[in-house]
């Protein structure tokens, strides 16, 4: 018996984790007009929210997935009509068909018995996904390839270049805790064709990428003892936040030339972190660019043409909530002239808009959503008839549940893997008069 597969089928008891049941935590969204899309960052479920009523409703959980493993997924992007949700610690492509109200899965090449989890380089897989003429492409943070995904096709090309060029040249100046070489974490489209992103190696490295070519160049901007921890771009011009002595620099493209902002001399609100990083995200919203907190005591917007720089007392209020963590999540995305983030604190999903108004709505999943989580990832183990089960190991109550989510009962029933256990047929009798009923 798949005695780990069982172990997350029962009832939770730890009360260390009852909170990740009152609130949901997320990595990034997307916005199709009407309603929010996100997965949770720990277990695995697709919610999507009202943007009018604020009402969450639980979509599904992806198939052949782990129902309670830890950032399975980070960004989404769609394409005609579906979504595609980047594999942090997933084994696949996330796909959901929006319109035909129903989960896909996308294959990265690598199977359920090489991706080991207890490594971070299949733990942190990949981070950023880019969607560009009907292939996703996933840019890796700890895997040592970029995956090419053709949506339409399902064929999947690797390319090893761009990382074993970045590994070989700086893998001796990671600047990760874990000393894992990490190429990408975040990274922003800067166009159509290209995006940008910093490496995490004690550098004053910016790589620009072509999405098209998969040609790419590194670029040297400022002091050769940088060490940038964010990047976000605005047309032609790339901002980079310079930890070590949080300072923003201003790129220009076309010019080749860059501006330096020292953030704490000019908030002098602002208790500056360091290495111990100040602001883990920066988005730009109308002529201004925010920073958002990581430990700093306030959050900060800058104008993007004279670099003057303010406190947000909006958006600070969350640093005086005391608690251990960061302040936000690594939620930061802009929508329909809003800037959404999440509070690592208060576990509210923050809504920002131009004109300074705040929104603070509580995700709140559905009720029981503990228990639907566990009949969904019992009903994907009986699909898959990866196990059998007994009274000892699964609820009877759960068994009739997670096949009633199934598609069929002849499906199930008459699948000859699906055995009953304390040899005789009293759950099968029970079950079937349930289904029936």
């Amino acid at each position: 018996m798949n005695e780990e597969a069982v172990n997350q089928s029962k009832d939770i008891k730890n009360p260390d984790h009852e909170s990740r049941w009152e609130h949901i935590g997320i990595f990034d969204m997307f916005d199709d007009g009407e309603n929010l899309w996100f997965t949770s960052l720990e277990y695995n479920a697709l919610f999507k929210m009202n943007k009018r009523t604020f009402d969450v409703d639980y979509v599904g959980s992806f198939p052949d997935e782990e129902a309670y493993g830890g950032r399975l997924y980070t960004s989404v992007n769609e394409c005609n009509g579906k979504l595609y949700f980047t594999p942090c610690t997933a084994h696949e492509i996330g796909i959901y068909d929006m319109k035909n109200e129903c989960f896909e899965k996308g294959s990265i090449g690598i199977s359920r018995d090489d991706n080991d989890l207890l490594k971070i380089k299949y733990a942190k897989k990949f981070v950023s996904g880019f969607i560009y003429n009907n292939s996703l492409i996933l840019i890796p943070c700890c895997y040592d390839c970029i995956i090419i995904y053709d949506i339409v096709t399902g064929e999947v090309t690797f390319k090893t270049d761009l990382f074993e060029y970045f590994y070989e040249k700086y893998r001796h100046n990671t600047t990760s805790p874990d000393a894992q070489f990490y190429l990408c974490w975040f990274a922003k489209r800067l166009s159509e064709s290209e995006i940008v992103f910093h490496l995490h190696c004690n550098r004053n490295i910016l790589i620009i990428y072509n999405l098209e070519t998969g040609g790419f160049k590194e670029q040297a901007i400022g002091s050769k003892k940088s060490t940038f921890s964010l990047v976000e771009c605005d047309g032609s011009q790339v901002y980079l936040y310079e930890a070590s002595t949080d300072t923003l620099v201003k790129w220009e493209m076309e010019s080749g030339k860059y501006l330096e902002c020292h953030i704490a001399a000019q908030v002098p609100e602002l208790q500056p972190c360091g290495l111990e990083y100040s602001f883990l995200n920066m988005a730009v919203l109308g002529e201004w660019l925010y920073l958002i907190p990581a430990n700093a005591n306030v959050a900060v917007k800058v104008d993007t043409i004279t670099l003057e720089a303010f406190s947000v007392d909006a958006l600070s209020g969350e640093c005086s909530i005391p608690y251990k963590g960061t302040v936000y999540l690594n939620l930061s995305r802009v929508s329909d002239n809003k800037l959404y983030l999440l509070g690592n604190r208060s576990k509210d999903l923050v809504v920002y808009g131009k004109d300074e108004d705040l929104q603070r709505i509580r995700l709140k999943p559905p009720k029981d959503i503990e228990n639907i989580i566990a009949e969904q990832f019992l009903a994907d183990l009986i699909r898959r008839s990866h196990c059998w089960f007994s009274e000892e190991h699964v609820p009877l109550t759960r068994f009739i549940n997670a096949l009633v989510s199934l598609n069929t009962y002849e499906r199930c029933a008459g699948s000859r893997n699906i055995a009953v256990g304390n040899g005789d047929c009293r759950i099968y009798h029970l079950v079937k008069q349930k289904l029936l009923d």
